[in-house]
């Protein structure tokens, strides 16, 4: 009887380390055909990507990737990567916190439509949180301006061009401040001249200013060269830009109609609530449901099939990131719980779970 428990028990281990194998494996699978679809511009490959590494699905977890991946969805155009992006932007989550970058993100995509994001911005600008310099605002609106009208592309490059001699003077101002910083400490530190020989002062005076005047001509040249690299990155950018543009004009034009499409249906549902009387409603608004999907990084197709296991479960992984004890935020975990309940009180009725 007891060898016969003991077969039963060790069968039913491999058949567990097995299935455990085979879903392993799976994940290894999917992670690798999706990188290999991100490393061709496949906006929704990188979004999945990094979805993945932020909450460690089929790969370790690291938010600096997840950032990254977001990054390129979102140049590509991917709205909910952009989200994402610009959530990483403004608490910090594996890459430098910038609450202004994440204000311009959160407005490109407020300008699409996105109601969620309206709080998001009326919250960073309450906070005194954002410091968007004029040249960087006029890039944003001439970059959408440009996706609606090929008239504006001129002005755009001009404005790139502005942003990128501001970001340079901040650059070479920064230098030139460190140099100021690093030659006041050498000469508190350096050891007081002979006062009697005038031969030696006079020397040592030459010398000083012969070593100066040369660390002076490196860092200009140094500058110089981080000029004219930075302009021609910058330059390769900027075509590689327009090229994806030229060839995305129909799937631009399509996104043009679709957003028409939503601010339409946006104020005809105004007019309909201005005109009827206001009732109590146990239901959260539509943007709370959609910022609740954000933040739980659903796509349309698991929205359509989320169930209350699937939901519990991601909640999981995502507490695992934001809660403060590990390297989240209180306001992120709050934000996070208000989700879930939002969430689940849609999910539940509709699966029949009392």
């Amino acid at each position: 009887m007891t060898q016969l428990l003991y077969r039963t028990w060790s069968m039913t281990m491999r058949v567990i380390v097995l299935c455990a194998a085979l879903h392993t494996s799976a994940l290894a699978s999917a992670i690798a055909s999706l990188e290999q679809q991100a490393l061709l511009d496949d906006a929704d490959a990188q979004y999945q990507l990094g979805l993945a590494y932020e909450t460690g699905q089929g790969v370790q977890q690291d938010l600096s990737k997840a950032s990254h991946w977001y990054q390129q969805a979102s140049n590509n155009g991917h709205l909910n990567a952009t989200y994402n992006y610009a959530q990483a932007l403004e608490y910090g989550r594996g890459i430098t916190q910038n609450a202004s970058r994440a204000a311009l993100l959160y407005t490109k995509l407020a300008v699409s439509g996105d109601i969620s994001t309206y709080g998001k911005l009326a919250k960073l600008y309450r906070d005194n949180k954002v410091h968007i310099s004029a040249t960087d605002q006029a890039v944003l609106w001439y970059s959408l301006a440009a996706e609606q009208s090929t008239v504006f592309e001129a002005d755009l490059e001009y404005a790139l061009q502005q942003q990128f001699n501001e970001r340079q003077r901040r650059q070479i101002d920064a230098l030139q401040q460190q140099e100021e910083i690093t030659t006041a400490k050498t000469t508190l530190t350096a050891p007081s001249a002979p006062t009697n020989p005038q031969s030696n002062h006079r020397n040592t005076m030459q010398s000083n200013n012969s070593t100066m005047s040369w660390s002076t001509h490196f860092i200009y040249w140094a500058v110089l060269l981080l000029v004219v690299t930075v302009a021609g990155y910058y330059l390769m950018q900027f075509k590689r830009s327009l090229s994806l543009e030229r060839r995305g004009d129909q799937r631009l034009q399509d996104a043009f109609q679709a957003q028409q499409r939503t601010i339409a249906k946006l104020q005809h549902k105004l007019k309909v609530t201005q005109t009827t009387p206001k009732t109590m409603s146990t239901k959260p608004p539509s943007s709370a449901f959609e910022e609740a999907y954000l933040r739980f990084g659903f796509s349309a197709t698991q929205r359509n099939q989320l169930t209350p296991t699937l939901l519990k479960s991601r909640y999981k992984q995502l507490s695992r990131i934001f809660h403060p004890d590990i390297q989240g935020s209180e306001d992120e975990m709050k934000q996070l719980n208000i989700a879930f309940k939002t969430l689940m009180r849609h999910v539940k009725p509709s699966q029949k779970i009392h």
